[in-house]
Formats: C-alpha cells, sequence, structure tokens
C-alpha cells in the first residue's frame, strides 16, 4: 500500500514539474522580445524551406554542421502543425520540460523522496546556467537533450540486464537518433561505449559485449550512412574553427556552465574568475570521493544497486564527454563550448541527489514540505517567468535602435553574420547587407569567426538566393554610390577597402556601443 501511494505521489509530483516548467518558460517566451539569433535563424530556413529534399540537400553544406535529425522532426512540425517560430520554441519548451520530468520520475524511484527530490531538482534546474539559454531554442540541443536523457536511463537498465533483447534494441535506435542529431553526440556514444568496456574488465561477465557490440552497430550505421556528409560540412571549419582555442578560464567556464550555481549576479562581487573552479573542483571531488570506496569494493557491490550503478555512470559519462571535448580542441579543432555538452548537465544533476541523500540518509527530511510544495511551486513559477522574460537574445538587439536614423535608401552593411541574419530574418531594415569577401575573411589578424561567417552566408546566398549577401565583384560605385557600414574593431573588412583607397568615409555618425563605429561611406 506503501509503495502504491509512493508510485502515485511521484507521477504526480512529475506532472506538476512538467507544468512548472512549461507554464512558466512559455509565458516567460511570449512576452520577451522575439529575436531569433544567427543560429536559430539558420535553423529556421531550413525548417520553413517549402521542399522537404530541398532542405535536406542543403543541409549537406557549410550552412549548418549537424545531422538532419533535428530539421527533419521540426520540418514535418512546422509544415503539419504551425511555422511560426514562437510555436517551434513551444515545442522545445515542451521538449525540455518532459526531459526534466522524466529524469525526476527515474531519479526518484532509484534513489530518494519525491517531494525531496522534486525540490533539489526544481532549484539545480533554476540555477543551472545552461537550461533557460537553450530550453526556448529552435537549434539541435532542443532534441538532444531528451534523447540522451532515455539513452542515459537505458544504459543504466543494462548495466543490469546486458543481455537484454529489448533494451539492446532501444539502446541501439535512441543511440543512432543521438548519432544523427548532434556532432557531440559521438562523444557521448563514445564515453558511453568506454564504460562497458570498464565494466567488462571489471566484472569479466562476458555480457557486456553485447552492448558494445551495439555501440560498434552505431558506428557503422553512421560512418556509412552519414561521414561522407560530415565531410563536406566540416568545410566551414577550414581553415580554422571559429570556437577559441581553449584556456584554462575557458574550460572552466564551459565545465562551470553545466553545475549550479548563483542564478543572479551579486553587485560588487566579482566571482565570474574562481566560482567556475571551485563548482568544478567540489563536483568532482564529491564524485572521486564517493566513487573510490565502490571500485575498490568490487562490482558486486554495484551488482544490484541501480542508485549506485546510475552513480558510477553518469560521472563516467559526463566526465569522459568532457575529456574527449578537450583532447579534440587541444590536439585537432577547437570545439569545446559548453552548450554542446548540455545533456552533461543531468548526469551532474544526478551526482548532487546522490550525494545528498548519502549525507542527509534515506529519511523522509522533510515531511512537512508536502503541504508546502504547491506555494513553493507557485513562487519558482514566478522566479523562472521573470528570468525568462529578461533574458537577452543572443542577438545584440541594441543596433537596432540606431538604423532608423539612417536614410532608408542606403543599404547598411554589418560585418558578422550574427548581426546579417537577425535583422533580414525580422525584416527590419529592407537593405541589410553583408559583403561577401574572402580576403579580407581569412585576414591573419581577423576575428576566427570571419572565415566561418563567410562560407555560411555564402552557401545561403547560392542554396536560397539571400539577395542581401553580396560577392565581393559587386561590391562597386554603380551598385552602391552612397552606403553605411556597421564597422566592428574586432572585425577586419571595411578597413581594408580604406586603406586601398577603394571606399572613403564621408562622415561619422555617432554610436554608443563599445567597439562600434557607424560610418556613411561611398566609392
Amino acid at each position: 500500500m506503501v509503495l502504491v501511494k509512493q508510485k502515485e505521489e511521484i507521477q504526480l509530483l512529475s506532472v506538476g514539474l512538467f507544468t512548472l516548467f512549461a507554464l512558466s518558460i512559455i509565458v516567460g517566451l511570449v512576452c520577451r522580445e522575439p529575436w531569433l539569433w544567427m543560429d536559430e535563424v539558420l535553423s529556421y530556413v531550413f525548417v520553413s524551406d517549402p521542399s522537404f529534399t530541398h532542405m535536406n540537400s542543403a543541409v549537406i553544406s557549410s550552412m549548418d554542421q549537424n545531422p538532419p535529425l533535428f530539421f527533419n522532426l521540426y520540418w514535418l512540425i512546422g509544415h503539419t502543425i504551425n511555422l511560426d517560430p514562437l510555436f517551434l520554441r513551444i515545442i522545445s519548451v515542451l521538449l525540455f520540460a518532459a526531459t526534466i520530468s522524466l529524469f525526476f520520475l527515474y531519479t526518484t524511484r532509484l534513489i530518494g523522496d519525491p517531494a525531496t527530490n522534486f525540490v533539489l531538482i526544481s532549484v539545480m534546474v533554476y540555477m543551472t546556467y545552461q537550461n533557460f539559454a537553450h530550453a526556448t531554442g529552435i537549434r539541435q540541443y532542443a532534441l538532444l537533450f531528451p534523447l540522451c536523457c532515455v539513452y542515459f536511463i537505458l544504459l543504466q537498465q543494462l548495466i543490469g540486464r546486458p543481455a537484454s533483447k529489448r533494451l539492446l534494441i532501444f539502446q541501439t535506435f535512441v543511440g543512432m537518433m543521438i548519432a544523427f542529431c548532434h556532432n557531440y553526440g559521438l562523444f557521448y556514444l563514445a564515453a558511453s561505449g568506454a564504460f562497458f568496456l570498464g565494466l567488462l574488465l571489471w566484472s569479466k561477465n562476458r555480457h557486456y559485449l553485447l552492448p558494445m557490440a551495439t555501440h560498434g552497430l552505431i558506428a557503422i550505421v553512421w560512418l556509412v550512412g552519414w561521414y561522407p556528409n560530415f565531410v563536406i560540412q566540416s568545410q566551414a571549419g577550414n581553415p580554422h574553427s571559429w570556437i577559441p582555442f581553449p584556456t584554462i578560464q575557458s574550460f572552466f567556464g564551459a565545465f562551470g556552465d553545466l553545475i549550479p550555481g548563483l542564478p543572479i549576479k551579486v553587485t560588487g562581487f566579482d566571482y565570474s574568475s574562481w566560482f567556475p573552479i571551485a563548482q568544478v573542483v567540489l563536483v568532482v571531488g564529491l564524485f572521486v570521493y564517493l566513487a573510490l570506496p565502490m571500485l575498490k569494493a568490487g562490482f558486486q557491490t554495484i551488482r544490484h544497486d541501480p542508485a549506485r550503478q546510475f552513480f558510477l555512470l553518469s560521472g563516467f559519462i559526463y566526465l569522459t564527454t568532457m575529456l574527449i571535448a578537450l583532447i579534440v580542441s587541444l590536439f585537432h579543432t577547437p570545439i569545446l563550448l559548453g552548450r554542446y555538452m548540455w545533456p552533461s548537465q543531468l548526469l551532474i544533476m544526478y551526482q548532487l541527489v546522490y550525494t545528498y541523500y548519502h549525507f542527509a540518509g534515506q529519511r523522509r527530511i522533510l515531511p512537512q514540505l508536502g503541504w508546502l510544495l504547491l506555494a513553493y511551486s507557485l513562487l519558482l513559477s514566478g522566479v523562472i517567468f521573470y528570468k525568462v522574460s529578461k533574458m537577452e537574445s543572443p542577438f545584440p538587439s541594441q543596433i537596432l535602435t540606431y538604423l532608423p536614423q539612417l536614410k532608408p535608401e542606403y543599404p547598411v552593411f554589418v560585418e558578422r553574420a550574427d548581426y546579417f541574419l537577425p535583422i533580414w530574418f525580422h525584416k527590419k531594415r529592407s537593405n541589410i547587407s553583408f559583403l561577401l569577401d574572402w580576403k579580407t575573411a581569412d585576414w591573419p589578424d581577423n576575428i576566427k569567426s570571419a572565415t566561418v561567417n563567410y562560407k555560411v552566408l555564402q552557401t545561403m546566398k547560392e542554396t536560397y538566393n539571400v539577395s542581401g549577401i553580396v560577392p565581393v565583384n559587386q561590391f562597386n560605385a554603380d551598385r552602391y554610390p552612397r552606403f553605411y557600414v556597421v564597422d566592428e574593431q574586432d572585425v577586419y573588412q571595411i578597413e581594408h577597402f580604406i586603406k586601398t583607397g577603394h571606399v572613403k568615409v564621408i562622415r561619422e555618425l555617432p554610436i554608443a556601443m563599445s567597439g562600434h563605429r557607424l560610418l556613411e561611406c561611398a566609392f
């Protein structure tokens, strides 16, 4: 009777958790500025393509560097129901809320008390930076996040039943979906394959060869079905990636973004340099402290304990995925970015939940909390609504305040795709323009993203015939006798034409944006 009542409580709270996050984020999303940032615009261009075949052909280019699963799913949703960007963002929010609900449901069946876990998980979700930055986006992360959650659950169940045909089939299917959703999915698959290799060596149980075989099958399917297209997409990263070479600070910053932290900035207190290091040291230190005794005690200590199984699995996968990304970044191409590893925050949350019960015990610490959960949920939903409604878009929209003062007949050239794509998409300036000039894009002292911007927009021009993207051979006095330039200090482009005498500055207009100049120019 007690177990049935607890099961009902878990199910009820999982629905409550879904409702809390879905409603508060969606309402906050509706109330904030609707800007899509650069990557979202690219996603929407694919998803809104009238032709399913043309869309899949366009994906295999330099416009985007990820497999096609996300685009295909959102294309079907958009063309079946609604293509409005807000609707597609709401789909992402619903996927996020469902993932958190599923994570709570499964975690609470492994360890802990439903009410306490409800509070622990909801607080950690609120305090993790990555969640609200990507839960509302039209990007691959929206699909990768729930797929990885399901995959992690299947992996944990395979630890206890490695020969289960049903589990192996589901694990293979979900693993393939991850591989065809985001390139970082390959790192998670490599980490999980390494985990089962470790289990094989540790337990001497040959049945663990079966999960390893499914990983091999996934790899073969990806190599045959997608690798040639991956090579084509990767040309956007030549001669270099747009992501900076990792430093100690950027490494801990990317890692720290996955860990619950301070949800607000404390005025007059700069903790940005040391706080991520403290977060990482604490979380990794707790994992090592609790995992070492389990490893020393032998495989039998976790054989029939799913909570411990998931603890070791979660720690191994998020650390190994981070290590793979760091090694690739140091010795091949910089790819270390926190948002690519967003699913790892689920694993870190479980680590912290397990750690809490290790020190607090399994007893119900907050028996009186049940009747307060509704008030707590209402308070948290209000805080989340406010946070989401006030979030700034990655698109630097303050530039829009200066466009109305410019003469409408003169085109406005911007020097980064981060400006061009959102302004073009939202039709905030009919003649917004971007100059395609490889010579300046590949200039030695230019920003790393200049070459990637060039290739992305060049392919977009060729594939979707966007008129505002101007090849350098069309940039002349006949076509553009007078024009404006939003000149950025970090981007080397218009300076080259000014230095060589091809372009002259008529006047510089006032603009209160650091590192920017607003120039009126002519040939």
